[in-house]
């Protein structure tokens, strides 16, 4: 009698392990998505706008807790996962649907890097403008001794801001075509690393904004950041009547409920969209790490560095760029611009 007691216990014991696996996964599931889903809705704490730019990680994680729920075969747990899976990909598979104008040549590329103020070598960098070649170079975080390096990109990007922005580290622009109304804007803010300026392509101007609101790590530059966004989308309103291309480190990434008011304020459309979520920083290497722990680096990136623009324009590919001893991956955006 003992016996078979015993026996039953031992083999009721792994289904219970299972079940309560199962049901953990399910209510982790459920926990992630819901912190996911609030955290990029409502504009808040800013403990929300922390907890709202990891969407991929989310993703990969319930992921993940769907797997084991299968591999377990309890049914509830199963369906629970699943639906927290689908709403998290709702997040998420957008980004990569491919746009109509995907594969078609180019004629005008944009590229924008932060250098970091601690970057004193710009080789790299010099080295990555010249082999992609861009029409429009923005630069942020620049120092001194990085702005005088730089200069020898005017051997095919002649024309150029010519200063740095005096909020210190500095913003520079750097074109192959002529600048026109170039002005360095606070807009509302004690922070003065925002450019605008002018340029004629095919005989179209595109107004360029160029924006680097502070990190949201304390209220104040938290506030600062949804105030200069809040600034410039008014400005930005105020020109429709022209192409505009919004551009730089906007220390957000596209789930932040910030961002989403400034994409809908302003009608602009992310270049982003259709390929991949491409994530910023923190860069690869840039902190000099172990290799192991720069591969963890990769587990945590974020895209913070954006590219909005007019649906006039139309967007045919965007790319990150190699580390260039920065914390943020350069982006790359190539447009085909009409005649």
């Amino acid at each position: 009698m003992n016996d078979r007691k015993t026996h039953s216990t031992h083999q009721s014991s792994p289904r219970l392990s299972a079940s309560a696996v199962s049901a953990g996964c399910a209510l982790l599931a459920l926990g992630i998505t819901t912190v996911a889903m609030l955290s990029s809705r409502i504009s808040g704490p800013l403990v929300f706008e922390l907890l709202c730019h990891f969407q991929m990680q989310y993703f990969g994680i319930v992921l993940c807790l769907s797997a084991i729920a299968i591999w377990l075969k309890r049914s509830r747990p199963i369906l629970l996962t699943l639906f927290c899976l689908a709403l998290l990909s709702a997040q998420i598979i957008p980004w990569y649907f491919p746009p109509a104008q995907s594969g078609t040549p180019s004629n005008y590329r944009v590229i924008s890097s932060n250098l970091n103020v601690a970057n004193r070598d710009a080789t790299a960098i010099i080295k990555l403008t010249e082999k992609e070649q861009p029409d429009l170079a923005l630069f942020i975080e620049v120092n001194d001794s990085m702005a005088k390096q730089l200069e020898t990109l005017k051997t095919f990007l002649p024309y150029s801001s010519n200063q740095l922005t005096p909020y210190q580290p500095g913003a520079v622009l750097y074109s192959k075509a002529p600048l026109t109304d170039f002005k360095i804007r606070k807009f509302d803010t004690n922070n003065a690393v925002n450019l605008t300026a002018r340029v004629q392509i095919k005989n179209r101007p595109l107004a360029i904004v160029a924006i680097h609101p502070l990190p949201p790590v304390k209220k104040e530059f938290f506030h600062s950041r949804n105030q200069l966004f809040a600034a410039v989308s008014d400005y930005i309103q105020q020109q429709q009547d022209e192409p505009i291309l919004l551009i730089g480190d906007f220390n957000t990434t596209m789930w932040s409920p910030y961002y989403r008011t400034l994409a809908h304020e302003t009608g602009l459309k992310n270049a982003r969209k259709g390929f991949g979520t491409l994530p910023t920083w923190p860069a690869n290497l840039s902190y000099h790490l172990t290799p192991k722990l720069n591969i963890l680096t990769k587990l945590f990136q974020i895209p913070i560095d954006q590219c909005l623009t007019s649906p006039s324009l139309n967007v045919v590919k965007m790319h990150t760029g190699a580390d260039v001893g920065s914390d943020h991956l350069p982006i790359i955006v190539d447009f085909l611009i009409d005649q």
